[in-house]
């Protein structure tokens, strides 16, 4: 992987070259395959921590991953423009703004065995900064060129802590979207939703059911821009076991694949009909 400066980045974007790799640092993986007016995020897909923040964690590289989103990266892999985050929200939380992005406690657990220097804070704080600086810049090309985009954000959830058994395998959040002439869009992508096909799963899907498209990737976007629609989508962890980490032989690669080509061809709709 080749591993690009955020100057690398933002310069191959002005010039609309098609590129991939890995930011300085390891935040995050960036891919443009080709510049369409749609581009897809798994912010919480990694768990790297840095060794000093690893040594002062209180909490087991099990317990973070139990709160991290694995294997959503795959699910948007084929996509023409990704952006897959690398690190551990507990480092810094992506949908999060920057002020408030590095924990102190988190789902009510005290995270560090002592608390983080303000150096330590800071760098934390810096690499979302850069994060939000690349999103900033992969919208406004696409805005450019386009005319406005879609931005498919994919999350994941546990689901065996809520008391409610009818949890949807999709939520998508949508109260952050300002613009009601989105509807169709979201509808779209609501429909392609509930009528995919996963092996070893019943599908079901819901809006703002369980969550709501709070999160700050969707909030930077819709707030910045009037000519964005973040589908802030959240997959049920239907396709682990959330408790051990173990993926499903089943369930998983049938996830990956037909969720990839749900955003495929729910992108090349839009494209026709915007």
């Amino acid at each position: 992987m080749n591993i690009l400066s955020e100057q690398d980045i933002i310069n191959n974007i002005q010039q609309r070259n098609t590129f991939s790799g890995t930011i300085e640092g390891s935040g995050f993986d960036i891919k443009i395959e080709k510049y369409e007016p749609a581009f897809s995020a798994a912010i919480h897909n990694g768990g790297n921590l840095r060794k000093e923040l690893a040594q002062n964690s209180l909490l087991s590289q099990a317990e973070r991953y139990y709160e991290e989103d694995p294997y959503t990266g795959s699910f948007i892999a084929q996509q023409a423009i990704t952006l897959i985050g690398n690190d551990s929200r507990y480092e810094y939380d992506l949908n999060r703004n920057t002020e408030e992005c590095v924990y102190e406690t988190a789902w009510g657990k005290e995270v560090w065995k002592t608390p983080l220097t303000a150096e330590q804070i800071a760098a934390s704080k810096e690499k979302h900064a850069q994060f939000y600086r690349i999103v900033a810049a992969i919208v406004t090309a696409l805005l450019e060129d386009f005319g406005q985009c879609i931005v498919y954000d994919t999350h994941s959830y546990n689901f065996k802590r809520h008391e409610r058994k009818d949890l949807p395998v999709f939520n998508l959040g949508t109260t952050s979207v300002k613009n009601d002439a989105w509807r169709p869009v979201i509808d779209s992508w609501l429909k392609a939703l509930k009528t995919m096909r996963v092996d070893g799963v019943e599908i079901t899907a819901a809006e703002n059911d369980i969550f709501y498209g709070k999160g700050f990737l969707a909030g930077f976007c819709h707030s910045r821009y009037d000519n964005v629609l973040v589908l802030a989508t959240e997959v049920k962890k239907v396709f682990m076991d959330e408790l051990s980490g173990e993926p499903d032989p089943v369930v998983l690669p049938s996830m990956q694949k037909n969720f990839n080509q749900a955003v495929t061809e729910n992108t090349l709709k839009y494209i026709k009909n915007k």
